[in-house]
C-alpha cells in the first residue's frame, strides 16, 4: 500500500525563487552577476591571465578537476533527508518518500550540470579555447555526470522515480539528514561557522592517556581523515589555477587553499574550545592549547604544500617563494577561527550597505580567522609585486 503525497499548506514551491520574496532577489542578483562575467571578459583575461593564455590541456585539466569535485561533494549525500514530523503525521508512505528522495537527487545532480557548464563556458571564452577543447569539455561534462548518477543512484537496475540510493535510505538516515539540514541553515542564520565544525570518527588502538596536548591534535586530525580527499582534490584544483590564471597571487592561491583544505581538520580544536569540561581536564592554559595545536596544523599546512609544490614542479611552473608563508598563515587562521569566542548577538552595529542594512558586528565576529588570512596574503602579495 503506497502513500499519497500530500502538499503541506505555507511550503513555498521552487525553494522560494518564484515567490517575489528575498529569494528571488538573491536568485535575480545571482543570475545577473553570472551573465555579466561574459561582458567583461576583456578585463578579466587582463587580470587572471597576466602572463597570456594557458595552454589548452591545462585549461581541459582544471575543468576535469572541477568536475570531479563536484561529483565528489555529490556523492556525500545530502539529499538523503526527510522531516521528522512529516514521516510521522502525514501519510507519506515508502514509495512516495523514495520518489521524493529521487527528485532530490536529481535536483543536485541537475544543478551541478549547470554549474559545471557555466565553469567550462567560462574557462573557455577567456582562453579562447580551440573547438576540439570544447567537444572534450562536453564529452567529459556527460561521461562524468552519467558515471556519477550511476554511483551516487546506484548500479542496479533502476527506475528513474525509484532511484536505489533512496530505496535503500531509512527513517534514521532521513532524520539524521534532516539534522544536518537544520544545522546548517541555523549556521548560516546567526552567522556562526562553528556549527558546522565536522565532528571525528573513532580511532580503534588509540587512547588518550597521558593527556599530552600535541597527542589529542594528532588524534583530531586522524579522526577527522575522510576529508583527505577534498584536501587532495583542492590541492590540484590550486594547481591547475595556478597554470591557468596565472594573474592570482600565488600566495592568495595557496592560503586560501590550503585553509580550506585544513578547516574540516581543526575540528578536534574546535570541539575542545567549546567545550568547558575537556578544558578543566586538560588543565592546561589556552595559550599552549592554541600553540599544541597550532604546530600540528602547521606541519599538515606544509605537508599539502608539498604536493602542491610537486604537482607545479611537473608542469614546470614552480610556485613564488610567498607561497610558503601563506602556508603557515592559513593554519594561523584556522586556529583562530576555531578559538574565536561565541558569538555576541548584542553588538550587531548594522549599517547601511549597497545590499541593505547589515550586521557589521556580527560579520565581523564571523570573518574572524578570515580575516588574519586576508589581511597576510594581501601583505605577502604587496611585498612580491613591490620587488
Amino acid at each position: 500500500m503506497t502513500g499519497t503525497r500530500r502538499r503541506i499548506p505555507g511550503r513555498r514551491r521552487f525553494a522560494g525563487v518564484l515567490s517575489g520574496d528575498t529569494a528571488t532577489f538573491v536568485a535575480l542578483f545571482a543570475i545577473g552577476l553570472l551573465s555579466g562575467l561574459f561582458r567583461e571578459l576583456a578585463w578579466l583575461r587582463e587580470v587572471l591571465l597576466a602572463g597570456g593564455p594557458a595552454p589548452d590541456a591545462v585549461v581541459l585539466a582544471l575543468f576535469a578537476v572541477c568536475c570531479v569535485a563536484a561529483w565528489h561533494s555529490l556523492a556525500r549525500g545530502r539529499f538523503l533527508w526527510a522531516e521528522p514530523a512529516t514521516l510521522t503525521w502525514l501519510d507519506y508512505g515508502t514509495a512516495d518518500r523514495v520518489r521524493t528522495v529521487s527528485a532530490r537527487l536529481w535536483a543536485a545532480w541537475a544543478w551541478r550540470v549547470l554549474l559545471l557548464g557555466y565553469v567550462g563556458a567560462v574557462l573557455g571564452s577567456l582562453h579562447t579555447v580551440p573547438g576540439w577543447v570544447w567537444v572534450s569539455g562536453g564529452l567529459l561534462l556527460a561521461a562524468g555526470a552519467v558515471a556519477a548518477l550511476m554511483y551516487v543512484g546506484g548500479v542496479r537496475r533502476w527506475s528513474p522515480l525509484r532511484l536505489p540510493v533512496a530505496a535503500r535510505a531509512g527513517r534514521r538516515r532521513l532524520v539524521d539528514g534532516w539534522s544536518e539540514r537544520v544545522v546548517r541553515a541555523m549556521s548560516l542564520t546567526f552567522l556562526d561557522a562553528l556549527l558546522l565544525v565536522p565532528g571525528g570518527r573513532a580511532l580503534p588502538g588509540f587512547s588518550l592517556r597521558g593527556r599530552t596536548l600535541l597527542r589529542l591534535a594528532v588524534l583530531g586530525v586522524a579522526a577527522r581523515g575522510r576529508y583527505a580527499t577534498a584536501a587532495v582534490l583542492l590541492c590540484l584544483a590550486v594547481t591547475g589555477s595556478h597554470a591557468a590564471l596565472p594573474g592570482i597571487p600565488d600566495a592568495a592561491l595557496v592560503g586560501a587553499g590550503a585553509y580550506v583544505a585544513l578547516l574540516p581538520f581543526g575540528g578536534g580544536l574546535g570541539l575542545v574550545w567549546r567545550s568547558p569540561g575537556l578544558r578543566r581536564w586538560l588543565d592546561a592554559p589556552d595559550w599552549l592549547v592554541r600553540l599544541c595545536h597550532g604546530i600540528v596544523l602547521v606541519g599538515l599546512a606544509l605537508l599539502w604544500g608539498l604536493f602542491v609544490l610537486a604537482s607545479t614542479l611537473l608542469l614546470g611552473l614552480p610556485l613564488a617563494g610567498a607561497a610558503w608563508p601563506a602556508l603557515v598563515l592559513s593554519a594561523a587562521a584556522v586556529v583562530r577561527t576555531m578559538t574565536r569566542p561565541p558569538v555576541d548577538y548584542g553588538a550587531t552595529g548594522a549599517a547601511d550597505t549597497p545590499f541593505g542594512r547589515a550586521p557589521v558586528g556580527l560579520l565581523v565576529q564571523a570573518l574572524r580567522g578570515p580575516d588574519l588570512l586576508v589581511a597576510g596574503v594581501w601583505l605577502l602579495a604587496a611585498a612580491v609585486s613591490g620587488q
